[in-house]
C-alpha cells in the first residue's frame, strides 16, 4: 500500500470513528497550555411530533362511559321525604391541547327521576309522588361536560397537573319538579362530582408517575457519562434544559425539548465524571436545530485499538503485490507531532514509519503535514537494495500528497452520517434529520493523547405514535 493512501486511510478512519472558529491554522506548537481553547456552549433543540390517536383511544376505552347514582337502578334516598336516581352515558372524548392547557369534552345522554312524600317524626306518612325525564316514552336529555387540565413542568423535573370539571351545560333542559322541588340541579351536581373524582384520580396518577423509580433515579442521578458504542464515552455536561409548550392539532401533539451544555467525548470514562446535578427545567419555545461543539480526547492506546480492529490482517493490492497490515501504532509528542508505525507482511514484510506535524486550516477544512518524514525497517534483501530509490520516490509523493481535504471527505460520507440522524430510537418513536455542516475546528496531538474539536450543525425531529396504556395505569 502506498504511504499516501495509508495516511489518507488512517485520517479517514480517525475522523469517522469520533465523528469544528476562525481561519487560523492550528498545530501542536502553537498552544502553550497544551490544550485547545474552550469551545462555545452547544445548543440542541429537537421538535417532537406524536400521533396521539392510539393513546387517546386507550384513554377513552378505560374511562367509564356510564355514571349513575350509587344504587342504580334503585333510588338513593337522601332524606325521609325525598329520593332520586339518574343515569348518564357519555360520548367519545374530544381532546384538545393549546399552550399546555388540555381540554376534554364530551356529550352525555341522561335520565333522571325523583320522588317526594310527606314525613312526620322521621316516618313516611304519604305515598311517593314521582317525576322523571328520559324514562318510558320521554326522550333522553343531553348535557355537555368539559374537563380542563393545566400541565406544568416544575424546575425540579416533575410534572404537575391541575384537573377539574370546568362546565356541565344542559343542552336539552329537563326540570323535574316534585311538589315544587327541582331535582335536576341535584342530579347535575352528582354528575359533576363523579367527573371530578376522575379528575382527582388523573392528578394522583401523574404524581405517582413523578415518583416512579426509573424517573426518580434519572432525576437524582445528576449528570451522567454515557457509553457510545465501542467508540468511547460522552458527557453532555448540560447547563440548561428546556421544554416547549404542548399544542395539539387534530390528533397530533407538538412540543419541543432543548438542551444547552458543553459536551465532552473521551476514551476514558473516569475523566468525564463530575457529579454535577441536573440543571433546572425552563419552559420556553425552541427553534428546531442542532448547533453543537464536541471536544474529544482520545488516549492513543484506545485509538490504536480502534484502528487495529479495522485494519489488522486487512490485505491491500499495490501494483500487483499484496500487502497485509499486521499492526498500526499511532503515538504523539509534546511538540505536536504524530508518529504512525505500520507493520506489514505479504509479498514483502517490514515496518513503515511516518512522522510529521499535522496542521489544520479551519477555514478551508484542509489537514496537511508539511514536515512529513518517512522511514522503512525491513530484513527483506530486495527491499533493502531498492530502499534508496524507493525512499526518494515515496518522499516526493508524500510531500505532494500529504494533504487531506476534510470537506470533501465529509461530503463523500454525508449519506452515512445522515443515516445516524434518521433511525429508529425506540419501539414507538424515530428520528428524522439532515446534516447542514460538519467541520473540525481544532486538532492537537500530545504525548499521551490527541485532542480533536468538531462543530456540527443539523436539524433533527422526533416523530412517533404515543404508546397506548393499560387499564391498570389509572
Amino acid at each position: 500500500m502506498k504511504p499516501p493512501r495509508l495516511l489518507l486511510f488512517i485520517a479517514i478512519s480517525f475522523f469517522i470513528l469520533q465523528s469544528c472558529k476562525t481561519s487560523k491554522k492550528v498545530s501542536g506548537t502553537e498552544t502553550a497550555t497544551r490544550y485547545l481553547p474552550a469551545l462555545p456552549a452547544s445548543q440542541i433543540n429537537v421538535p417532537v411530533k406524536l400521533y396521539m390517536r392510539p393513546l387517546l383511544a386507550t384513554m377513552d376505552s378505560i374511562t367509564s362511559k356510564e355514571f349513575t347514582n350509587e344504587k342504580w337502578p334503585n333510588y338513593n334516598q337522601s332524606e325521609c321525604d325525598f329520593r332520586y336516581k339518574y343515569r348518564f352515558v357519555r360520548s367519545a372524548f374530544a381532546i384538545n391541547c393549546t399552550s399546555n392547557k388540555v381540554t376534554i369534552g364530551f356529550v352525555g345522554n341522561y335520565q333522571i327521576a325523583g320522588s317526594q312524600s310527606v314525613c312526620a317524626l322521621g316516618k313516611q306518612v304519604s305515598p311517593w309522588i314521582n317525576g322523571s325525564c328520559g324514562f318510558g316514552n320521554e326522550p333522553i336529555r343531553k348535557v355537555e361536560v368539559i374537563i380542563g387540565s393545566l400541565l406544568e413542568f416544575l424546575p425540579n423535573h416533575q410534572v404537575r397537573t391541575t384537573t377539574r370539571t370546568e362546565s356541565a351545560k344542559v343542552i336539552d333542559k329537563c326540570e323535574v319538579t316534585v311538589l315544587q322541588r327541582d331535582v335536576t340541579p341535584l342530579v347535575m351536581d352528582s354528575i359533576r362530582a363523579s367527573v371530578n373524582s376522575y379528575c382527582t384520580a388523573f392528578d394522583n396518577y401523574v404524581q405517582v408517575m413523578n415518583n416512579n423509580s426509573l424517573i426518580r433515579q434519572w432525576r437524582d442521578g445528576g449528570n451522567r457519562v454515557m457509553p457510545i458504542s465501542k467508540y468511547g464515552y460522552l458527557n453532555l455536561n448540560p447547563t440548561g434544559l428546556r421544554i416547549g409548550r404542548f399544542n395539539m392539532i387534530r390528533d397530533t401533539l407538538y412540543f419541543s425539548i432543548g438542551f444547552s451544555g458543553i459536551p465532552k467525548f473521551s476514551s476514558d470514562s473516569v475523566k468525564l465524571i463530575n457529579n454535577t446535578p441536573l440543571p433546572q427545567i425552563s419552559v420556553s419555545e425552541n427553534d428546531g436545530g442542532i448547533s453543537t461543539y464536541l471536544d474529544a480526547i482520545y488516549e492513543y492506546g484506545f485509538f490504536n485499538k480502534l484502528l487495529n480492529d479495522s485494519l489488522r490482517n486487512k490485505p491491500f493490492e499495490v501494483e500487483g503485490r499484496t500487502f497485509v497490515i499486521k499492526d498500526v501504532n499511532v503515538s504523539g509528542t509534546n511538540e505536536g507531532k504524530i508518529n504512525v508505525d505500520v507493520s506489514f507482511t505479504g509479498n514483502r514484510k517490514g515496518v513503515l514509519h511516518l512522522s510529521g506535524t499535522p496542521v489544520l486550516d479551519t477555514a478551508t477544512q484542509v489537514l496537511s503535514m508539511p514536515d512529513i518524514s518517512f522511514a522503512l525497517d525491513t530484513k527483506d534483501m530486495l527491499v533493502n537494495i531498492a530502499k534508496g530509490l524507493f525512499k526518494k520516490k515515496i518522499m516526493k509523493q508524500l510531500q505532494n500528497q500529504s494533504v487531506l481535504d476534510i470537506a470533501a471527505l465529509i461530503e463523500k460520507n454525508k449519506a452515512l452520517i445522515e443515516a445516524r440522524l434518521n433511525q429508529q430510537v425506540g419501539p414507538w418513536i424515530r428520528s428524522t434529520g439532515r446534516l447542514n455542516q460538519l467541520k473540525l475546528v481544532g486538532l492537537l496531538p500530545q504525548k499521551d493523547h490527541i485532542q480533536v474539536q468538531a462543530y456540527i450543525n443539523a436539524r433533527i425531529q422526533m416523530v412517533g405514535s404515543a404508546p397506548s396504556l393499560s387499564a391498570s395505569a389509572f
